[in-house]
């Protein structure tokens, strides 16, 4: 007797472990499923639409004024549910209409990993494959909840479970294919026609019976969802619809047995925490199986925090081990941003060149006497050659020179200089043919200009008059014009003429 419990109490543990559940729909207390989001009132009508494609388990305890059903449909009450009508009236819960409008409800995928919820574990690995985020081949199953039922069996040939359970209710294999059949399981399966259904119970290896056959089936609905992986040549898992970063380690296998995937699971977690990676570092081992290429137990490892190849290079130092064992590894390879697009590189192509084109005029306009810098168009950095006479901008010889500006003083600027916009250079010099001397532009107060403007004026006509030099005719001269015109002025031509003339004697 006591053995007959014990047995027991172990066929549901097991099946308490392996058990997916519904997740999908709406309740029918969510503000959601209705319309406008208005929860019936005691004195509202629900109104159905016109066509409910799904079976909708009604509360165990519902006050409304009334139900208008829809033309197709279906609704389910348990045996203890309590339905009133015409309850007192509620203040805090009135509508002008007295009407409350459900949704048209939903129809999920069954091969859809987005319907399904294991409750075993809070929420899924990201590398665990979609073929295994669906009801397994011998995996109990349980529908319950207050929403609207309605199951796409699109693809799906064979319908394989180990356990149905629909609103409290254990569905037997038979009652299963009688339910399809009839205009109740119309409403609960859709595209139901041909499927057959299969029972298994714990005589299978690994999750599906030939996972390479649901491949095709299962990611035709997330095949869109899959991320662009953010590495070189990455991998792919047996029974997963997505590449993925990380390594993979694939053993074949005659009998799937729990204890050697808990063995290799323990050897891989004892590395890891020797090597304290505990935190960076997360594995997922289950057997795979099909009549084609046969039974394996796969090890999928992974970094937790994004691919930085922590899981490639733990598991490529054991790579003689895993040789000796006939297991396979396979690694992705360096990681990279998928995410950077042709625009982004041409875009950091373009700031590249703009900050080269800005520092060259810059060189250039504090590097003039430079030869290659030197071909630059002089308008391009010199702002005295910009005009910008509409905006009414005044702009200065060198804005380094601007607090000795003498804007005051009366030489400080001409009608010429106020009319163009920018001020000319002023270059000190003296012309010794008209007797002008050319002022600055500005008046160093720590500078007297005046007074050397004065004695170069006299020292010039004194040597002029005592050299005798010729008059020349002169133009516009800079500072080094003036300096080469002094040294021609010194030559004393008396002196040539003698010496020539004693040649030609």
């Amino acid at each position: 007797m006591w053995l007959h419990w014990l047995i027991c109490v172990f066929i549901l543990l097991q099946v308490a472990k392996a058990t997916k559940w519904y997740g999908g729909g709406l309740e029918f207390n969510h503000p959601s499923a209705w319309i406008d989001e208005h929860l019936p009132c005691g004195q509202d009508l629900v109104v159905f639409p016109e066509y409910y494609p799904a079976l909708l388990p009604l509360p165990e305890d519902i006050s409304i004024d009334g139900l208008v059903f829809p033309r197709e449909g279906a609704i389910l009450l348990a045996e203890e549910s309590t339905m009133t009508f015409g309850s007192n009236k509620d203040s805090n819960c009135e509508s002008e209409e007295k009407k409350a409008h459900l949704k048209p409800p939903k129809s999920s995928k069954w091969f859809d990993p987005d319907t399904w919820v294991d409750k075993s574990k809070k929420d899924f690995a990201t590398f665990m494959p979609e073929l295994e985020r669906i009801p397994c081949d011998d995996e109990q199953v349980i529908i319950k909840g207050h929403g609207p039922l309605a199951f796409d069996l699109e693809n799906v040939q064979h319908l394989r479970l180990g356990q149905l359970i629909l609103a409290g209710s254990s569905i037997s294999k038979t009652y299963l294919e009688q339910l399809i059949t009839r205009d109740l399981g119309q409403f609960l399966f859709h595209n139901a026609q041909d499927v057959q259904v299969e029972y298994y119970r714990g005589e299978l290896c690994g999750c599906h019976k030939d996972f390479d056959r649901l491949l095709e089936p299962v990611c035709h609905n997330v095949r869109e969802q899959c991320e662009t992986p953010h590495c070189l040549s990455p991998v792919w898992p047996l029974g997963s619809c997505c590449p993925i970063c990380g390594a993979i380690l694939t053993t074949p296998t005659n009998h799937c047995t729990e204890s050697s995937k808990k063995e290799i699971i323990t050897k891989l977690n004892d590395l890891i925490g020797t090597k304290s990676l505990k935190d960076q570092i997360q594995l997922h081992a289950e057997f795979v199986g099909s009549q084609q290429y046969g039974n394996f137990l796969q090890v999928t490892v992974t970094d937790r925090l994004g691919y930085s190849e922590q899981s490639v290079e733990f598991l490529q130092k054991q790579l003689d081990y895993w040789n000796k064992s006939n297991t396979t590894l396979k690694v992705s390879g360096r990681p990279y941003n998928p995410n950077v697009s042709f625009s982004s590189v041409v875009l950091i192509l373009f700031c590249m060149a703009l900050v080269g084109l800005v520092s060259v005029v810059i060189l250039a306009h504090f590097m003039p006497e430079n030869p290659y810098l030197n071909r630059i168009p002089q308008w391009i950095h010199d702002p005295r050659y910009w005009r910008w006479r509409h905006l009414g901008v005044r702009l200065r010889r060198n804005l380094l020179f601007n607090r000795l500006e003498d804007v005051g003083s009366g030489g400080g600027g001409s009608s010429e200089r106020g009319a163009s916009g920018v001020q000319r250079l002023g270059v000190m010099a003296y012309d010794p043919e008209s007797g002008e001397v050319r002022e600055r532009s500005f008046d160093n107060p720590m500078f007297e200009q005046a007074e050397a403007i004065e004695v170069a004026a006299k020292e010039s006509q004194e040597e002029e008059q005592h050299l005798g030099a010729p008059k020349m005719e002169t133009g516009d001269l800079d500072t080094s014009s003036v300096v080469d015109e002094q040294e021609l002025t010194e030559i004393n031509l008396k002196t040539l003429e003698a010496e020539t003339d004693e040649e030609t004697i």
